[in-house]
């Protein structure tokens, strides 16, 4: 297969200088992690002196993993449409962040075995991802669909007026296929890139770690791009959350990561479309030990250490309160008035010098 994506285009330099002016009229260092986030939210957007709170948008890839019938995942494989169901119809943990922040939720189905009509929202070819240790996880034509759908998804949104994406998955045993991708991309060990998931004892643990190993076996033997990850040793819903997240670059949009899908999809997104890491916020450092391994693959730094995970974009829905009110808060600055400084004022803030 062969992705022919637009070039992904830079930020808006006079934007982000312009930005930068107006903090300078804040206390040195006075929004803390959050200034890199406005820089961001006004490169995209570019000129223009309009308010730059944005307008967030969750969507959410649901699919089955066949690994989840090896006894590895806390949570029975059928919790993977009952997520779904769960998300769509506003009830639960997500749901119930997404609304508080009044952020839009979509859901949909790329893989789920059994298909629900409360996520009417069902790609055509959707089929559950294959037993990664033992075959492909998507055969080339659905890799294409998965890609396409995620890249839909996010014009879709951005369409729709979505200027913050959030990209997601709420399958059982996803974090398996994570793990296996994770190994090939930072070549750590198997038993190092496998966690415990959603919480699994040390024989179903056991069991996982050996269709990591043998999954990255396959994955390695098949060729190292990011497509061939993807259909090999990947799924559905890491596909089209890759293709959503490339596209989002494409299309000038930032993209909130939150968990280990997220971010390697997110790192398979900039290999498709280099340039989408400039596009990248990163919630929160994941638990998983191979989290900040994929963070350096991008060069990005975690704004939170929260240690927030769960599926269903849970991590990035917690931050973004603070990180909407950050934004609101410079929003709010008098662009007309210049505060006083005196002579032994610094102009660059350095956290060390405390």
């Amino acid at each position: 297969m062969v992705l022919d994506l637009p070039p992904v285009p830079a930020l808006d330099a006079e934007a982000v200088l312009a930005a930068a002016a107006v903090r300078d009229r804040l206390p040195v260092g006075a929004l803390g992690v959050w200034a890199s986030v406005i820089d961001l939210l006004a490169g995209s957007r570019g000129p223009g002196d309009g308010p730059l709170l944005p307008h967030p948008r969750l969507t959410v890839f649901a699919a089955d993993h066949a690994v989840s019938q090896a006894a590895i995942s806390a949570a029975p494989a059928s919790q993977s449409v009952a997520r779904a169901v769960e998300l769509a119809t506003g009830v639960g943990l997500a749901a119930g962040l997404a609304r508080h922040s009044g952020v839009g939720v979509n859901v949909v189905d790329v893989g789920l075995a059994v298909p629900d009509p409360a996520v009417p929202d069902r790609l055509a070819q959707a089929r559950p991802a294959g037993r990664i240790d033992r075959s492909d996880a998507l055969t080339e034509d659905e890799l294409a669909a998965a890609v396409q759908a995620g890249r839909d998804q996010a014009d879709a949104a951005v369409d729709s007026g979505a200027d913050l994406l959030v990209g997601a998955t709420c399958g059982v045993g996803v974090s398996t296929p994570v793990a296996a991708i994770t190994a090939a991309l930072t070549a750590m060990e198997p038993v190092e890139a496998t966690s415990r998931g959603s919480g699994i004892d040390d024989n179903a643990w056991i069991r996982k770690a050996a269709i990591v190993r043998d999954a990255l076996f396959r994955i390695r033997r098949a060729g190292a791009d990011a497509l061939t990850m993807l259909r090999v040793g990947g799924g559905p819903d890491l596909a089209a959350l890759t293709g959503f997240i490339a596209q989002a670059a494409v299309r000038r949009t930032p993209v909130l990561v939150h968990d280990m899908p997220s971010t390697v999809a997110a790192v398979l997104a900039h290999r498709l479309a280099p340039g989408a890491d400039t596009y990248l916020l990163v919630s929160s450092l994941a638990p998983e030990r191979g989290h900040p391994r994929l963070l350096d693959l991008l060069g990005r730094q975690p704004l939170t250490d929260w240690s927030t995970t769960g599926h269903s974009g849970v991590g990035a829905l917690l931050v973004l309160p603070s990180l909407l009110a950050a934004v609101g808060a410079f929003d709010a600055v008098d662009r007309a008035v210049t505060p006083p400084r005196s002579a032994e004022a610094i102009s660059t803030w350095d956290a060390t010098l405390l």
